[in-house]
């Protein structure tokens, strides 16, 4: 936490567009490849698991990252070292990438981040999208567009799915399971405004008909596996239905500990 203060309050006084060009005092300019190391450790952050997601952590990796694709955009030649250095990402592939357009990597990182599900994760990277939209505008953000547009989409369709469901059930609206799509409409539409309409529309269109390919896909494949191998579909439907029980147990235990207990016995001697 300390840290990622200090990050913060070390970066808001230098403007990214022209740090290197004033004369600031800064490890950025010192470190080649700190600006990088920045962006992955601040997304590590917002990628930690849902129990320990810390909304002022949040806040500031999401300023703190606001400012480093800025500065990312204008001076790329500072997100790594030397030629001659070793890749300390930890991960396979990824110094030549971040080498070739080290803001594309951040934005694939984030929209990879936000796809899995869990709510304050998702919102921390779609606030994040949000401020990259209001602070670094068109000219950073028009190219990854469907980066952005594709775990929004996911929560949205995800969201439409679970009303539906829970509507045929209980028929009555569940108000608290649609508003988790009330961001991500709300972030999309700063993208629109960001990015202009047209273009908007062009990479979400591209971004629904990957999803339904993707879909026809993935249901095609199990339709074929049942016929070809009986048996791996029957262990399909297994794990799945064991899958929803473990989920239906967690969000028991999630309210249990709720209401401020974990007890299950009714009658104390």
């Amino acid at each position: 936490q300390v840290s990622s203060r200090m990050l913060a309050t070390h970066l808001t006084p230098l403007d990214p567009a022209t740090f290197p060009d004033n004369s600031e005092s800064t490890f950025l300019l010192e470190r080649h490849g700190a600006l990088f190391e920045i962006a992955k450790n601040l997304c590590s952050l917002l990628n930690m698991y849902e129990s320990e997601q810390n909304e002022d952590l949040s806040k500031c990796a999401i300023k703190s990252l606001t400012w480093t694709i800025q500065a990312m955009h204008e001076y790329p030649h500072l997100c790594f070292a030397d030629e001659s250095s070793e890749d300390e990402s930890g991960e396979e592939g990824l110094s030549e990438e971040k080498k070739k357009n080290p803001v594309g990597w951040l934005m694939t990182r984030l929209s990879n981040i936000a796809k899995p599900k869990g709510d304050k994760r998702r919102e921390a990277v779609y606030k994040c999208f949000a401020a990259f939209a209001t602070y670094g505008g068109p000219s950073i953000l028009s190219p990854y567009l469907d980066l952005m547009l594709e775990p929004l989409h996911r929560s949205i369709v995800e969201t439409s799915n679970k009303v539906a469901y829970h509507t045929n059930k209980s028929r009555n609206p569940v108000e608290p399971v649609e508003e988790k799509a009330d961001l991500a409409k709300d972030v999309m539409q700063v993208l629109e405004e960001s990015c202009g309409t047209e273009a908007f529309l062009e990479a979400y269109a591209a971004v629904k008909t990957k999803a339904r390919e993707k879909r026809e896909h993935r249901k095609h494949s199990i339709a074929t596996e049942a016929v070809q191998d009986p048996k791996a579909a029957a262990s399909r439907k297994i794990k799945k239905h064991q899958n929803e029980r473990n989920r239906r147990k967690r969000k028991v235990a999630e309210r249990r500990a709720q209401r401020g207990g974990k007890m299950k016995r009714r009658h104390l001697d």
